[in-house]
């Protein structure tokens, strides 16, 4: 018998992938989408990705995170949900107002859940609820390792990701729900969209040489094609109930992903020279773009995805792979 999926957040780049695999896997899918007017170029960006047969079992329905309203009715008669959307704010909130819509929004979609008998639900959280500062040199980090909301390296919108996480596991215990939430580390790989790239913006930055030099980071990689298959795995599986499964544990540096890019393109200007780290730092008091990058400059931690490949039978794609294969879809989608 065929099953039903919700996907919260139906317009962003993970969902996108998401939806993609469940329809590709058989299931049909409801996109919550803030604006009913973007379906159908929903439609036909799924459209790349999945095949005509099963597309037709994709639907959206209007709904907002904000707002219980439409959730409830929408949910009813699902098997569950794959809640994805988060609030990314504007950048002008402070940690406090960010945490409280994140928290809304999920509890808003818990909440709806319930009422509508629906138990089982995958949620997208973020490793940065399994983070720990920056120097605290080089350990490895599995599930059992929570972020300590007092960290002050930790931006408005990774402390919203956690508070959503913790409003999640205490709306779940009380209430029965059966919840596993799904950890990525930075979001990277093909786009489906060039107007919707989320972190493949900094690859497009250094493809389109908007970057004069380096900065000597690390990306701990969630390819967004296994992440959208550790959604669906976890979603099939009784032994993920309760579970948080991380969703990066490959690491790859800036001036890597340079090099890789210079080899493969010659012909762009892909910058090799890099930034002090005093530069960084005394740029990011003027540029807030830049202030989330200063903490990762030390950064030697590392995490495991070891509780998904062996519950799970998980894999994943190696960095380079995935930074190769989005600068092939940035540039085709340019092209």
């Amino acid at each position: 018998m065929e099953k039903t999926v919700v996907v919260t957040g139906g317009t962003g780049y993970i969902a996108g992938f998401i939806m993609a695999e469940f329809l590709n896997r058989g299931y049909a899918v409801r996109a919550s989408v803030r604006d009913v007017a973007r379906s159908e170029g929903l439609r036909k960006t799924l459209a790349g990705f999945v095949a005509g047969p099963d597309l037709s079992r994709f639907g959206v329905f209007p709904a907002d995170l904000t707002s219980r309203e439409g959730w409830a009715e929408a949910i009813a008669g699902t098997d569950g949900i794959i809640h994805v959307a988060s609030p990314l704010g504007t950048g002008r909130e402070s940690a406090a107002e960010l945490r409280a819509v994140a928290e809304t929004g999920t509890l808003n979609v818990l909440t709806a859940a319930e009422e509508a008998g629906v138990r089982r639900i995958v949620m997208t959280s973020s490793q940065a609820a399994s983070t720990p500062p920056a120097k605290s040199g080089k350990i490895v980090l599995d599930e059992s390792y929570w972020s300590d909301e007092g960290n002050p390296e930790l931006d408005p919108y990774r402390l919203s990701k956690i508070a959503a996480e913790r409003a999640a596991w205490a709306f779940a215990e009380n209430r029965g729900l059966k919840l596993t939430t799904i950890l990525p580390g930075a979001v990277l790989g093909p786009v489906m969209s060039g107007d919707n790239i989320s972190s493949n913006a900094i690859l497009r930055a250094l493809l389109d040489g908007g970057m004069p030099k380096l900065i000597d980071i690390p990306f701990q990689t969630s390819d967004v094609r296994d992440l959208a298959v550790l959604h669906r795995l976890a979603f099939e599986s009784e032994a993920a109930v309760g579970e948080r499964f991380l969703a990066a544990s490959r690491t790859i540096r800036m001036p890597e992903v340079a090099r890789l890019y210079r080899e493969k393109y010659p012909e762009r200007k892909i910058p090799s020279k890099i930034f002090s780290g005093f530069a960084v730092r005394l740029l990011a008091k003027f540029v807030p773009r830049l202030r989330p990058l200063v903490p990762m400059l030390d950064r030697e931690y590392s995490h495991t995805c070891e509780k998904a490949e062996r519950l799970l039978g998980w894999t994943q794609h190696s960095p380079s792979e995935t930074v190769l294969d989005a600068a092939e879809s940035l540039l085709g989608m340019k092209d």
